[in-house]
């Protein structure tokens, strides 16, 4: 019966952090269906012009991402 009340624990744990997540997950998926349009718009009008453009974001969102990570956490002295 312990493993049972902890497994459950266990679980109820995962759900809130899983939940946690949901709000940071949609926000990354919205963005990264905003740039697929984006690029799949400008490759109907003309082909090579879609690659310079998702080049142009994929550099972009490395360039935000290492900066994120390479600036502290907050709270940290």
């Amino acid at each position: 019966m312990r493993f049972v009340s902890a497994a459950a624990r266990g679980v109820g744990r995962g759900a809130a952090v899983a939940v946690a997540a949901v709000p940071t997950l949609l926000r990354d998926l919205i963005g990264i269906a905003g740039a697929g349009s984006i690029v799949y718009g400008i490759w109907q009008i003309y082909v090579p012009a879609a690659y310079i453009a998702g080049g142009i974001m994929l550099t972009g969102a490395a360039l935000l991402l290492a900066r994120r990570a390479s600036l502290p956490a907050r709270g940290d002295s």
